[in-house]
């Protein structure tokens, strides 16, 4: 299958089978999904369903076992590593749960490294504007330890939007959060993929927060059930806090 104009994302007939101590196990069973450029997405379902999973075929990080990923109009499994290095340099930003901030480096650097490693001009200024996006100006010279669970997390999402990727994927990004500050930052989230017109896959365990998305898909033992929710989902637009 070939990426239409609007398709960003495609994943053709999908398969991924990892070996265990057990033997083979099948992640992933013959996935058809096809997302749109700028639209949001949820992915749901219970632990082990394959969510993470998918999200690494996405990034080119893993593999598939057969089918094929269409991502902004690369094939993924006819790249090599140094390919699919460069395509997650220019296309994708990833937002973890657990932050993966470099703890030797200031906010600043965090956000820099992306935009050094695209070859971006001023990358140090323009690691600044994205913080002082996320309200953390006032914390650019401040390490990983240094800031609260909710700052790392903005610092992350600053990271992720620096080199304007056309895809972003945040894997349970409010999972080590308190419910104030997650709903801060998933706000935060929202507003920049508006801003950036960025394609948004979130992967939740969260009903309300799927909600917010254009469209929620639900895995369930490895494979794709997809189910339609509204069209003009939006969320309020936050008032950045600097603290939290």
């Amino acid at each position: 299958m070939t990426l239409g104009s609007k398709n960003l994302v495609c994943l053709s007939n999908v398969n991924l089978t990892l070996s265990s101590l057990a033997g083979k196990v099948d992640i992933l069973k013959d996935i058809n999904l096809n997302i749109d450029k700028g639209e949001t997405v949820s992915v749901v379902g219970p632990s082990g369903a394959g969510k993470s999973s998918m999200m690494m075929l996405m990034a080119g990080l893993e593999a598939a076992t057969s089918g094929q990923v269409e991502i902004d109009g690369h094939d993924l499994g006819k790249m090599d590593e140094d390919a699919l290095a460069r395509f997650r340099r220019d296309a994708v930003g990833i937002v973890f749960q657990d932050f993966h901030l470099i703890p030797t480096m200031t906010a600043l650097e965090n956000v820099a490294v992306p935009l050094e490693f695209a070859r971006k001009p001023d990358a140090l200024k323009r690691a600044q504007e994205r913080l002082e996006a996320v309200g953390l100006g006032h914390r650019l010279d401040h390490f990983p330890g240094q800031l609260s669970g909710g700052e790392q997390q903005r610092v992350a999402l600053a990271r992720a939007f620096a080199a304007e990727p056309k895809i972003l994927l945040a894997d349970e990004p409010t999972g080590n959060l308190d419910s104030t500050t997650g709903e801060m930052v998933i706000e935060l989230l929202f507003k920049l993929q508006k801003d950036h017109d960025t394609t948004l896959i979130l992967i939740t365990h969260d009903p309300r927060l799927a909600a917010m998305c254009n469209r929620t898909i639900t895995l369930q033992d490895g494979q794709l059930k997809e189910e339609t929710t509204s069209s003009t989902a939006k969320v309020p637009t936050p008032a950045v806090a600097s603290q939290g």
